[in-house]
């Protein structure tokens, strides 16, 4: 748990030291323990999943946990020898169900906030304990208060980006308001923090506005007439426009930042791809990046994206993001094609972000990268009802308060 936090919050730790607790191609948390703890090995799988390329020992560790987790959950062998917890199974069936790479933050929180016991968590050594420390009902209602209060803010603005996409008029394009739900969740998932609403939105309007500009030139028929292709092309134009006159607006309202160039630079690069399908789908997570952070005051300067740190960073976002939309265009959800591929990426990504050595890039900068690139690993990997699943829990259904 220690290595995991630590390196989450951009400190230099050396997994190595797990060899001390390593026999062979197995692991224990205590030398000659009879029986291993599922709440220990838990911890481990999580470990193991922040891990950086080449680091095998972490690797040895997610084979070995993955397979005595799926052993205790399919022999109902979960109950632990440390501790009597309220749902001990859900929490290992979530993070086998769903790596660390698709696990987006508020669908973990939700999931974690409806297996966390409180007060009522007994911890087990020479004698039964409790640790209100680690487990009290205060931070379970206050947690409770606040992701509704987050998710009341989500819905308002659900109500907000309808009525954009009914003025905007997207499904002339062939976009439906369940690929506009999908995209918003996307966004209010990622980024779920009341006050950052402009880069939440931004967010789901990028991908809406990407969908709308690669529709109409993969679409358009040569048997069109040349009247409506006009007052299509026209219709796209003004909604692009519309879209990034809005953004540099509000943002230079809320933070004093003029980012109406940087932002017509952004888009008018991936525009010029477009005509070239594949160019464009391969550079649409920078873009996706680079405007979530204009419209967070993130990007400082314009030179930021000139710097080797970016570029190796955007490269290889832009790289696994590309195949998981493939992998998903073609209905291969779990196919082993080219998964060692993204596998290897997205710890490079993850290493790009987390390492301190990169420091070329401030952290919010980098950690909108990997945001981006898990919610492309999530919706490559999740099935269209476990989606619907997530959307519900996180965007429709509150949380209830114990009376």
């Amino acid at each position: 748990m220690a290595i995991r936090l630590l390196r989450l919050y951009g400190y230099d730790v050396n997994p190595d030291v797990l060899n001390k607790f390593k026999d062979g191609d197995k692991f224990f948390c205590l030398m000659g323990e009879t029986d291993k703890s599922p709440t220990a090995m838990y911890n481990l799988y999580r470990c193991s999943q922040v891990s950086f390329p080449g680091e095998k020992i972490l690797e040895d560790a997610n084979k070995f946990t993955h397979n005595f987790l799926q052993h205790c959950l399919s022999n109902n062998q979960s109950l632990d020898k440390w501790l009597i917890a309220k749902d001990i199974p859900g929490e290992i069936q979530y993070a086998l169900e769903v790596p660390w790479y698709a696990s987006l933050p508020r669908v973990e929180a939700r999931s974690y906030l409806e297996q966390y016991g409180g007060a009522n968590d007994i911890w087990i050594g020479k004698t039964l304990h409790r640790m209100p420390d680690i487990s009290n009902n205060v931070y379970l209602e206050a947690a409770k208060l606040d992701y509704n209060k987050c998710q009341s803010q989500h819905q308002f603005e659900w109500t907000i980006i309808q009525e954009w996409f009914t003025q905007c008029n997207f499904q002339h394009f062939g976009i439906s308001k369940k690929e506009l739900l999908e995209d918003y969740f996307l966004g209010a998932t990622s980024i779920f923090e009341v006050e950052r609403s402009r880069e939440r939105l931004a967010w789901a309007k990028s991908l809406i506005m990407c969908k709308m500009i690669t529709s109409y030139f993969t679409q358009e028929k040569p048997t069109t007439s040349t009247k409506n292709s006009n007052e299509t092309r026209q219709m796209l134009l003004n909604n692009l426009l519309k879209f990034l006159h809005q953004l540099s607006e509000e943002t230079y309202e809320t933070l004093g930042k003029d980012i109406h160039l940087q932002l017509h630079s952004a888009w008018g690069t991936w525009l010029m791809c477009v005509g070239e399908e594949k160019t464009a789908c391969q550079i649409e997570a920078e873009l996706l990046v680079r405007t979530i952070n204009l419209c967070g005051g993130h990007m400082v300067d314009d030179e930021i994206i000139s710097s080797t740190d970016y570029k190796n960073i955007s490269k290889v976002t832009n790289k696994v993001c590309f195949k998981l939309q493939n992998r998903k265009v073609s209905g291969c959800i779990n196919c082993k094609e080219n998964h060692n591929e993204v596998e290897l990426e997205m710890k490079e990504v993850v290493k790009l972000v987390l390492d301190s050595s990169s420091c070329g890039i401030n952290k919010d900068m980098k950690n909108t990268f990997l945001a981006v690139a898990k919610s492309f690993y999530y919706i490559a990997h999740v099935t269209e009802e476990l989606l619907n699943f997530h959307i519900s829990k996180v965007l429709f259904e509150p949380l209830e308060y114990d009376s």
